[in-house]
């Protein structure tokens, strides 16, 4: 059983006007948008490692769910999905997911989208479409393949044991990917990945964040993601312990090579399957 709460005490509502006025050369908008909590189990206990696979294929098609609602509000520009797992200074809770829905895009995802269009603009082809053929065919950072999805180290990680987990079929939307094939295989996967995690790498903290296109309707600029659906991708990723990554002027410095992490991750879930 999965629900979805309205946040007790949240930074953005959907009750709120969407007001913008300029305070001089700033801009201001009023906080118009969604806070939400997927409650992802009745087990007060449970995490991602323990969830069985077929509750958190229901958590994955409430994700698909909120943002199909989300993005029928045309005020609703972006909407990020994400999960923190043992965070500093937060005492243990009931497994939750949290929806955040704004009315600008997120910096994280404006430069995403802008680095996937520029790559497209020079090459015509998907950013991430290239990197899995690269990924794969070399398979010296990949976790693990199904017949849908690529579990990797990323190349620049930006703490040990990151790890991304993208389509291997090009999709530039969560929401529309999403099949009654591939929920369940991705499912299955997360499960195996925060399994291994807690089983052999100590439970670590960490932050899994779903990156998926932002809402289209929204479009303010004549023009504006013209390209997105060729030029970006949707995946997830997971950074273990975000807040202990070590940064000098906004380079990430991380000293366990990716191709390390990948082979003891590997060691761990059991393997390329071979696909």
């Amino acid at each position: 059983m999965v629900r979805v709460v309205p946040e007790r005490d949240p930074y953005f509502r959907i009750e709120d006007e969407l007001v913008r006025e300029g305070v001089g050369m700033f801009d201001m908008i009023t906080p118009r948008g969604a806070s939400e909590l997927i409650v992802e189990s009745p087990r007060h206990d449970d995490t991602l490692a323990t969830i069985d696979p077929e509750q958190l294929e229901d958590v994955l098609w409430m994700y698909r769910d909120r943002l199909l609602d989300l993005k029928r509000d045309s005020q609703i520009r972006d909407i990020l999905l994400s999960r923190r797992h043992k965070k500093p200074g937060v005492s243990p809770h009931h497994p939750y997911s949290r929806v955040t829905a704004i009315p600008i895009v997120f910096d994280e995802k404006r430069r995403e989208l802008r680095e996937a269009r520029e790559y497209y603009q020079y090459k015509r082809r998907c950013l991430y479409c290239d990197l899995l053929r690269q990924e794969v065919a070399v398979r010296e950072r990949v976790v693990r393949l199904t017949k849908s999805f690529a579990c990797l180290v990323p190349y620049a990680a930006r703490t040990p044991l990151e790890a991304w987990i993208l389509p291997r079929r090009h999709g530039w939307s969560y929401e529309d990917a999403l099949t009654a094939e591939t929920a369940p295989e991705l499912s299955t996967l997360l499960s195996q990945f925060f399994a291994a995690l807690a089983r052999d790498f100590g439970d670590p903290g960490y932050e899994i964040v779903l990156h998926t296109a932002p809402n289209v309707r929204s479009r303010i600029l004549l023009g504006e993601w013209a390209t997105i659906r060729d030029d970006y991708h949707w995946h997830i990723e997971i950074v273990t312990q975000p807040e202990a990554a070590n940064r000098v002027g906004g380079i990430f410095v991380n000293e366990v090579p990716p191709e390390e992490t990948a082979l003891k991750l590997r060691e761990a879930i059991g393997g390329d399957s071979g696909f």
